[in-house]
């Protein structure tokens, strides 16, 4: 029975993955993160720099132990492995509900109601179209409405 559970243990730990990809910072980022939440939820995310700051200076507020240059250093790593790239312009008939929450600085759930009503009625026209989505702040669209292509 002890060989079957250091067998168990073994193959389990062999099989375990470390989520975050190698790279400049991430002992910093292991040291830092890890010891209040660990490092998983930091691999399940990706954000533009501004949201990986700020959630950086959150983390900070509730106590997380660093340097200002461990904190530097532990934005750059996210963004470098886990960050989303803003574009000037987004196709709002072929971008992910991801994508469109990211760069209208949107609700998760505005997002995906953009992308089910666009899979529901077709193609959007013009920006005005998107006034149509139901729970959606219209307002943010309008502010980037020349941003828009279809």
């Amino acid at each position: 029975m002890r060989l079957f559970a250091i067998l168990i243990v073994t193959v389990l730990s062999a099989t375990a993955q470390d989520p975050l990809p190698p790279g400049e910072g991430k002992d910093v980022v292991v040291r830092v993160c890890a010891p209040c939440h660990g490092v998983y939820p930091l691999a399940q995310r990706h954000r533009t720099k501004e949201a990986w700051e700020g959630l950086v200076d959150n983390m900070e507020s509730r106590g997380a132990k660093g340097t200002d240059a461990d904190f530097k250093t532990v934005v750059q790593y996210l963004v470098t492995n886990f960050g989303v790239v803003v574009s000037d312009k987004v196709n709002v008939n072929k971008a992910s509900a991801r994508i469109l929450t990211n760069f209208f600085k949107l609700f998760p759930e505005e997002g995906e109601a953009i992308v089910a009503y666009r899979e529901q009625n077709g193609d959007f026209k013009d920006w005005q179209d998107l006034r149509k989505v139901p729970k959606l702040d219209a307002a943010k669209i309008e502010r980037r409405k020349d941003s828009i292509t279809f």
